[in-house]
């Protein structure tokens, strides 16, 4: 990787509900922390970094970079005609508003490779922007300015050109975490392809789940850009037990990243990234306002000392007042102008108090159920069926839930994952009402032919969750 930004002074990830936080000197780690609980929501966001004081020096505040990733953050890769930046971009926010999957307001960035003069691929990234002011918020409290809020495959293309390998080559990188697993395709160089998020982790328990999600990615790949994925490439803490239980049966050659072993790996790895990268969820605008902000609030937190001084300094003046029989005009003036600095000071104190209760009006609510479902629905889902989108949706005080996948399985054995799947979803703690079955989808495909015992055949189901 290369080297560290040095006017970075912390580093946090915040991937798939682990929490890393680091403070760097000179772009290296001098304190860090884990949180030792799942940080799954942004109530225990602002519980992590209150907790992470009792560890870690936050008192100077300063510049902290973000990585992070989560179930509601999404990526979509597509070629587009080669056009000037400015076309670009609005070309994705007319994409990011049509396509969201999400009723919030959308944060997106994307980062762009130029495959030849007339067409260049982008790897777009959505996020309710609701998440990313609420994460800018709550650094801010701690007096953190933050300047970088990257996805994980964009930390992914900075460190793979280090792997050295020929730049057009295939290659995936599977990063393990406690409660996920994601791998992107990139190539040599490190240009992304596309990220596949997966809804379990690397254990011993799903150790044929993930060799075969791996190796489906490896036929994706090569059906897909007609290069085979000759590499597989692990990272994670846990990273050397995987190499070891599934490199025989993976088709392609297993590397172990040995840095990528580090608790802080993801934290160190995006410290030393550029704010220039397009793929950043905070742009430059944001960022100068980021400062402003958290200029003032350093200047509030300072204020009652400031008001200290003052009336010290005020205290020692007028007892030299009493005593001089004759008044010296500098120490009237003096004395003025400390008047005006204890009028100030108690006007940014007036301020603080203002901005301390309409942020107690900020807090973020627990209203979780959705989150709570999804985390979930990786365990529901059996092996064999694929699944390729979820929604849960809000309407009228009742969760509306939409799921949609495929299976490449028989259709008898799909059948009875189906029927489990289903079962699954109307049991408790979920006892979601189904309004649109499996077999809807189903008896529509066997009626129209495309339905097969060969291929792949897709399956939808609907229901509400009260």
């Amino acid at each position: 990787m290369g080297e560290a930004v040095k006017s970075t002074r912390y580093a946090i990830s915040w991937i798939y509900y682990e929490f890393h936080i680091t403070r760097l000197q000179h772009g290296y780690p001098m304190e860090s922390w884990k949180a030792p609980y799942a940080v799954h929501d942004l109530a225990t966001l602002s519980r992590a970094m209150a907790d992470s004081g009792n560890h870690i020096d936050l008192s100077r505040g300063g510049d902290v970079a973000i990585a992070y990733e989560d179930d509601l953050h999404t990526h979509e890769f597509f070629n587009v005609p080669a056009m000037d930046k400015k076309d670009l971009e609005k070309l994705l926010q007319r994409k990011v508003e049509y396509n969201k999957p999400f009723d919030d307001e959308a944060s997106w960035c994307y980062h762009e490779a130029k495959h030849s003069e007339t067409e260049e691929g982008i790897l777009l990234h959505r996020l309710p922007k609701r998440i990313v002011d609420a994460i800018i918020r709550i650094c801010q409290e701690f007096y953190l300015g933050p300047k970088r809020l990257v996805p994980l495959s964009e930390i992914v293309s900075d460190i793979v050109p280090h792997y050295g390998m020929a730049e057009d080559k295939m290659i995936a990188v599977v990063s393990l975490f406690s409660e996920r697993t994601e791998i992107v395709v990139t190539l040599g160089n490190g240009e992304a392809l596309f990220v596949r998020e997966l809804s379990y982790a690397a254990g011993s328990e799903n150790q044929v789940r993930l060799i075969t999600d791996i190796n489906r990615t490896i036929h994706y790949s090569k059906q897909q850009f007609g290069k085979p994925i000759d590499d597989v490439w692990l990272i994670g803490e846990s990273a050397t037990e995987a190499e070891q239980l599934m490199a025989a049966q993976i088709e392609a050659e297993v590397h172990v990243d040995e840095d990528g072993l580090d608790p802080l790996y993801w934290a160190i790895a995006v410290s030393r990234l550029s704010n220039r990268r397009s793929a950043n969820f905070i742009p430059l605008l944001a960022r100068k306002k980021i400062n402003r902000t958290l200029f003032a609030r350093i200047a509030v937190w300072a204020s009652p000392v400031v008001v200290s001084a003052s009336l010290f300094l005020f205290a020692v003046t007028g007892h030299m007042l009493e005593n001089q029989t004759v008044i010296n005009r500098g120490l009237e003036a003096e004395h003025a102008e400390l008047e005006k600095q204890i009028d100030h000071t108690r006007v940014l104190i007036s301020r603080r108090d203002q901005s301390m209760k309409k942020l107690s009006l900020l807090q973020a609510d627990n209203r979780n159920l959705p989150a709570l479902f999804i985390s979930h629905l990786g365990e529901m889902v059996p092996v064999g069926l694929v699944l390729h989108r979820s929604e849960v949706m809000l309407v009228e005080n009742e969760w509306k839930v939409s799921l949609k996948g495929e299976s490449s399985l028989t259709l008898q054995n799909a059948v009875a994952l189906l029927q489990q799947l289903e079962q699954a979803l109307t049991q408790a703690p979920w006892n979601i009402t189904i309004t649109q079955s499996w077999k809807n989808s189903w008896y529509q495909q066997l009626q129209t032919g495309s339905a097969s015992a060969a291929g792949a055949t897709g399956f939808e189901i609907t229901g509400w969750m009260r």
